[in-house]
This record gives structure tokens, sequence and C-alpha cells, in this order.
């Protein structure tokens, strides 16, 4: 177990099933019978594929910080690495064996004056290719138990759009409960805003355990 890493990986490696628990095991399972696995790591290569996904217009909808300032670019996603996060990234298998990015996650430290005792923000993204084909829960699944393993996550928290429905049923499925719900306006891609209200979650440690046991 060390620190959330505070810059780009040599290398991704695939999320190790030893320690994980069941329902990670399950879903490294799940995801592998689709021909996806889930690795952690972010390299400079990778960062510039991230880069690409995060402008899609799904992800811009509810994310607009991904290609606004988070992974405008390589130089970007690592200054936004340098604050302590761990990135997990499912990758979908070719034809020819290479991988390719299917989605993006990852969990780090960060607080939040709105989740008392919130100690590690968690956040997943799906591209559009692979959306509408169940991978989001086992995804999420795996960046929870993977962090907790990997990096001595604990106190989970996370913010998403109330409109945003598939994501708040997937935090939900998993674990993370209501702490707090906002009303506000959500920023679209075109400079528009739209009434929304932010809702803000977390997992109680004792579910975070149940993921590795």
């Amino acid at each position: 177990m060390t620190d959330f890493p505070n810059s780009f990986a040599d290398e991704t490696k695939p999320v190790p099933s030893v320690g994980l628990g069941q329902p990670a095991v399950e879903a490294v399972q799940q995801l592998a019978a689709k021909g996806y696995e889930v690795h952690f790591g972010l390299t400079p290569e990778l960062a510039q594929a991230l880069t690409v996904m995060a402008r899609q217009p799904s992800i811009q909808t509810y994310c607009p910080n991904d290609s606004g300032r988070r992974f405008t670019n390589q130089a970007a996603a690592g200054h936004w690495l340098a604050k302590r996060r761990g990135m997990f990234l499912l990758l979908k298998r070719t034809d020819d064996s290479k991988l390719r990015l299917a989605g993006y996650g990852w969990a780090g430290n960060e607080t939040s004056s709105l989740v008392p005792g919130g100690e590690t923000t968690f956040a997943l993204r799906v591209g559009e290719a692979g959306q509408g084909q169940g991978l989001a829960t086992p995804f999420a699944w795996l960046i929870v138990a993977a962090s907790a393993v990997l990096y001595g996550a604990q106190n989970m928290w996370l913010e998403t759009w109330g409109s945003n429905g598939g994501a708040v049923h997937v935090y939900h499925k998993i674990g993370f409960i209501n702490v707090v719900e906002v009303p506000g306006q959500r920023p679209l891609p075109d400079g528009r805003a739209v009434d929304d209200s932010r809702i803000y979650m977390s997992l109680p440690n004792d579910l975070l355990r149940a993921t590795n046991t």
C-alpha cells in the first residue's frame, strides 16, 4: 500500500485481483467476458487518448471540467496528477490484441466542506463507445476496491449532477449514500447553464471494507 501517485506512470498495470474481495473479483470477470480490463496508472501516451475522450459530448454534458481544465492537454493532466490522484483506466482489447481506452476514473486526496469526514474523492467516466453495455457498475466496484487496497483509501465521497440519472443509479448501487443536495445551475459546453442540483454522496467505511472481503 502506497500514497496516491503524483506523476505519470512509466506503464499501466492491471488491477491485481489479490485482496480485492469477491464483489471486485466478480467485476473483473464481468468486464473480461466483454473484452475489457482495468489498469491503474496514467502514461503520457494514454493521457493523450484521455484528452480526446474528455471532449466527447456525453462527457462534456456533465463533466465540462475534464476537457476544460483537468485534461485539456498532456501538461494539464500532469498538473492534475500532481494533486495525488490514483488513475484507473477501462481498456478494451482489440482484435489485434492492443488496448484501447474505453473509460477512465480516479480516486485521490481531497475533502469537501459539504461532506464531513470525507477524505478520498471518487469519479468515473465511460466513453461513448462503451455506454449501454453495463460497464459502469463493475468499473466503479474496481475503482473503489483497488483504491482501498493499493492506496489505503477511506471515507470516499463524490459529487454528481442530479439529472445524471445513470450515474446516480450506479453510485447508489455500489453503496454510496446521499449526504446533501444543493440546487444550482449546470454549465453547458456552449456556455449556457441549466437548472440542476449537485448531489454529494459518501461511501460508509464499512461498505468500503466490504468490497475487499
